[in-house]
């Protein structure tokens, strides 16, 4: 079985570059800590934010970040960004 981080590490290369709206965060937070955490239930994790996951990425030195930007709609999104 993979390692933590290289879990991690697939997850995000599918992400990298990709404008995240509303849904899209959902869906990738989903995904993101359904590998941390192995939930036996249904979780709700709307309330993550970058903060939590970046300290994640960071604490499994993972190169990458995520940054919060707004788009010419002035609609909010997230990128995630490869730090290497």
């Amino acid at each position: 079985m993979e390692d933590e981080p290289q879990m991690l590490y697939n997850i995000l290369e599918k992400y990298v570059g990709i404008k995240l709206y509303k849904d899209d965060q959902d869906k990738f937070k989903k995904e993101f800590f359904d590998t941390l955490f192995e939930p036996y239930e249904p979780v709700d994790y709307s309330t993550r934010t970058t903060m939590l996951i970046n300290a994640i990425l960071e604490e499994d030195n993972l190169p990458f970040v995520f940054s919060i930007r707004e788009d010419h709609s002035h609609k909010h999104y997230w990128i995630l960004l490869d730090l290497r």
